[in-house]
């Protein structure tokens, strides 16, 4: 990709998606403050807004912006592939939301406000912060691969808005009391570290989610293929 497209794409893309993860991460910093004042223990806000609010916002952000282009149908006569074109978009999305996302968690970790999940409280520093890093990837990058593919496949962001909310609905209020009588769930927990930091399953679980979402990103290429449908997608809203 040359700079030219860097700056379309940049331009394309905008404040849309680069606020969003800012202000997550500072409306829970702000709540961080709140709770404190009021002696409240804030590590566990604080854990949810990189584990739990961020992927939600990002895999709304990908849903809504991977196949809107005003210029789609001249794209689609070009050369190159309209569909490396929406991946390209879709690494964009990614990087900033895992610098945002890096950073927030570096910060925590360094400054002991957040907590680690007690599966690797006895590793050691190192190993601690490089593996932690798996409480925002996993589920930053199955939100994002998912609300794509939901985009592509039902051509409507509001469809892929309503089923990604659902599901983080379902997991947020939901997954504990189906994990106490269905053991086979622990593979789809989304949000392990917040909702049950003791729980044993912790890492498999996090690399079987991460495993999914880079599983789904070349199904969501050949995805792309079809250019009828891309154009169904980008017009249905």
């Amino acid at each position: 990709m040359n700079r030219q497209l860097l700056r379309y794409e940049l331009r394309l893309l905008g404040l849309k998606v680069i606020l969003p993860p800012l202000l997550v991460i500072m409306l829970f910093g702000v709540l961080a403050i709140v709770l404190h004042i009021l002696g409240v223990n804030t590590s566990h806000a604080l854990m949810s807004g990189q584990e739990m609010f961020l992927p939600l916002a990002m895999g709304a952000i990908v849903a809504a912006t991977g196949l809107q282009d005003p210029a789609l149908e001249l794209q689609l006569t070009m050369p190159t592939s309209y569909r490396r074109t929406a991946m390209y978009r879709f690494l964009l999305v990614l990087i900033w939301a895992a610098i945002v996302s890096f950073l927030t968690n570096t910060i925590l970790f360094s400054f002991k406000l957040g907590y680690q999940p007690q599966q690797i409280q006895s590793w050691a520093f190192v190993w601690q912060f490089l593996v932690g890093q798996l409480i925002w990837l996993a589920p930053l990058l199955w939100f994002m691969s998912v609300g794509f593919c939901i985009t592509i496949l039902t051509h409507s962001i509001s469809a892929s808005g309503a089923i990604l909310g659902g599901i983080w609905i379902l997991q947020a209020l939901f997954i504990k009391s189906l994990l106490a009588t269905n053991a086979w769930v622990q593979s789809f927990v989304l949000f392990p570290t917040t909702l049950m930091p003791d729980a044993p399953f912790w890492l498999t679980n996090r690399l079987e989610l991460l495993a999914f979402a880079i599983v789904l990103i070349p199904v969501n290429w050949l995805l792309l293929r079809n250019n009828e449908s891309l154009l169904k997608s980008a017009t249905a809203e």
